[in-house]
C-alpha cells in the first residue's frame, strides 16, 4: 500500500513506533536539544558577559566624558581668565583700585555673560583688592560669605603666584558648594611682568551646571561633596571600596532597567573632593537580553523548518521509494518472474537492481533446480520400480524358502544298506528320503571305486573313466 500524501497520514506515520520516520524525528529533536542548550549556555555566559563588559565600558566611557565636559568648563573659564589677567587695565586697577572700574566691569551684566559667579582681585601678597560673588538664583550680587574668605586666605596659593606664568585652576569646595577655579597671576597686555596680583573667576557647580553635564551624555547626574557623601552608608562603602582599589570609576547595577556609575573628582589641589553618581540606562545589556532571546527564537523556529523538512524529504525521496520497493517485493510471490520497479534516489535505485539480479539468479537456480527435480524424479521412479522388484522377489524368495524343506534332527540310517527310518517308522531309501524333505531330483552314476569293483573283471574302468 503507498503512503498517503494527507497531512493527518503523514503525522500519524510520525506515531508508528519503530519508524524510520520516527527515530530520525527523534535524532533531530535530540540534535537540536543539544544544540539549543549549548546556544542558551554560550549566550548565557558568553554573549550576555560580553554585553556586560560592554556595558560597564559604555559608562565608564560616559563617566570619562562627563568629567572630560567638566574639564572642558574649567578650560573654558581659563580662557576668560586669561583675558582678564593678561590686561593693563587689571593691573592699574589692582595698584589703584576706582569704583568706576568695578561699576563699568564687574557689573551684573559681566557675571550673566561670562555665566560665572565669582571675580576677584587680590595683590601680589594675597590681600583681597576687590572680590564680587553673584548669586544666579537671587538674580543679584550678593555679600561674599566669610567662610569663602577663610577658605581663599588659609589657601593662599590660589591667590598669590611667584611665577609670571602661575596658574592654578580646577574645583574648589566652598561651604556654598563646590565651584570652578581659575586663578592667573595679572600680567601687562604684553604678558609681561613682574606679576601684579592674581585675577580669580569662579562659577558654582550648580543643579543647572550639574544638569547641562548629565544632558551631553544622557543622563542623571548626581554631584556630592565628599565631607557629605560620607555620611551616607553606600556611598561611604563604594568610596572605601574605591580608594582600597586605587580606581575613581565603580560601575554597579541598580536593577535591570538601571545601572550606577561613581567616580571621585580631584579638587585643584589634587585630592578626591566630589563624588559624582551617574544613572545611565541598561540600554546595552537589554538590547543584549533582546538579542540573545530573539536569537534563541530564531533557532528553535530554524530547528523545527529543518525537522519538518527533512521528515517530508526523507518521507518523499526515501520512505515512498522503499514502501513501493517493498510493495515490489511482495508481488513477487505471485508472480513467476516479476521485478521490482528502479525508481527513487541512486540508493534505492542501486537496491532494487541489485534485488533484481538476486530474482534473476533465483530464476535460473529454479529452473536448473526444475532440471535436477525432474532427473530426481526419474530416478526415484526407477527406484521404486527397483523396490518393488526387490519387493516381489523378496515375496518369491519368501514363498520359496516356504516350500524349502529342511532336513534337520537325528536321522536313524542303515549301516549296511544305507536307508533311512522316518518318523513312521518306515525304511525309505535316502533318495526317496531327501527328496520328500528337499526340493532336490537325484540323478544315478557310479564312482570310480563302485565301478571298479563290480565291473573290475570286465572292463578296464580307468581307462573307460579317462575317456569320458
Amino acid at each position: 500500500m503507498h503512503p498517503s500524501g494527507s497531512l493527518k497520514t503523514f503525522l500519524l506515520r510520525l506515531l508508528v513506533p519503530g519508524t524510520i520516520r520516527r527515530k530520525t524525528l527523534a535524532i533531530l529533536a535530540v540534535t537540536f536539544l543539544s544544540s539549543f542548550l549549548l546556544l542558551h549556555t554560550v549566550s548565557q555566559y558568553v554573549l550576555l558577559q560580553s554585553f556586560k563588559k560592554l556595558e560597564i565600558h559604555a559608562a565608564r566611557h560616559c563617566l570619562s566624558e562627563i568629567g572630560n565636559d567638566l574639564g572642558a568648563d574649567i578650560e573654558g573659564l581659563d580662557i576668560i581668565t586669561r583675558d582678564w589677567a593678561w590686561w593693563d587695565d587689571a593691573c592699574a586697577f589692582v595698584a589703584h583700585p576706582t569704583a568706576e572700574f568695578i561699576a563699568t566691569n564687574m557689573g551684573d551684566e559681566t557675571f550673566i555673560g561670562m555665566k560665572v559667579n565669582m571675580i576677584g582681585f587680590f595683590a601680589p601678597d594675597g590681600r583681597v583688592v576687590s572680590l564680587k560673588l553673584y548669586d544666579s538664583k537671587l538674580g543679584k550680587q550678593v555679600q561674599v560669605p566669610a567662610a569663602m574668605l577663610e577658605v581663599l586666605q588659609e589657601n593662599q596659593g590660589l591667590v598669590r603666584h611667584t611665577d609670571p606664568k602661575g596658574v592654578s585652576k580646577g574645583i574648589v569646595v566652598f561651604p556654598q558648594g563646590p565651584m570652578l577655579f581659575v586663578s592667573r597671576a595679572i600680567l601687562t597686555s604684553n604678558q609681561q611682568g613682574p606679576v601684579r596680583g592674581a585675577v580669580v573667576f569662579g562659577r558654582f557647580l550648580d543643579a543647572e551646571g550639574i544638569h547641562r553635564l548629565a544632558q551631553s551624555e544622557d543622563v542623571f547626574l548626581k554631584v556630592t561633596p565628599l565631607a557629605e557623601a560620607e555620611n551616607s552608608p553606600q556611598q561611604r562603602e563604594i568610596i572605601k571600596n574605591m580608594q582600597a582599589s586605587g580606581e575613581k570609576m565603580a560601575i554597579l547595577a541598580n536593577g535591570e532597567k538601571s545601572m550606577a556609575g561613581f567616580m571621585l573628582v580631584d579638587d585643584i589641589f589634587g585630592k578626591p573632593a566630589l563624588l559624582m553618581e551617574a544613572t545611565l540606562q541598561r540600554s546595552i545589556q537589554e538590547q543584549g537580553v533582546r538579542t540573545v532571546t530573539i536569537l534563541r527564537w530564531l533557532f528553535l523556529a530554524i530547528s523545527v523548518v529543518v525537522c519538518l523538512v527533512v521528515i517530508l524529504l526523507l518521507d518523499r525521496m526515501v520512505v515512498r521509494p522503499m514502501l513501493r520497493l517493498s510493495d515490489s517485493v511482495s508481488r513477487i510471490g505471485a508472480e513467476a518472474d516479476g521485478r521490482v520497479g528502479v525508481e527513487g534516489p541512486m540508493e534505492i535505485k542501486r537496491l532494487a537492481a541489485s534485488i533484481n539480479i538476486m530474482l534473476e539468479g533465483v530464476a535460473r537456480a529454479n529452473q536448473l533446480l526444475g532440471g535436477k527435480n525432474a532427473q530426481l524424479a526419474q530416478k526415484i521412479a526407477e527406484r521404486k520400480e527397483l523396490e518393488q522388484e526387490r519387493e516381489k522377489l523378496i515375496a518369491e524368495l519368501q514363498e520359496a524358502l516356504a516350500q524349502v524343506k529342511t532336513l534337520s534332527g537325528f536321522l536313524p540310517i542303515c549301516a549296511s544298506c544305507k536307508n533311512i527310518r522316518d518318523d513312521s517308522g518306515y525304511w525309505k531309501q535316502i533318495e526317496a528320503y531327501i527328496s520328500d524333505h528337499a526340493d532336490v531330483t537325484f540323478s544315478h552314476g557310479i564312482c570310480p571305486d563302485c565301478a571298479k569293483k563290480l565291473y573290475g573283471d570286465f572292463l578296464d574302468v580307468e581307462a573307460v573313466l579317462k575317456q569320458k
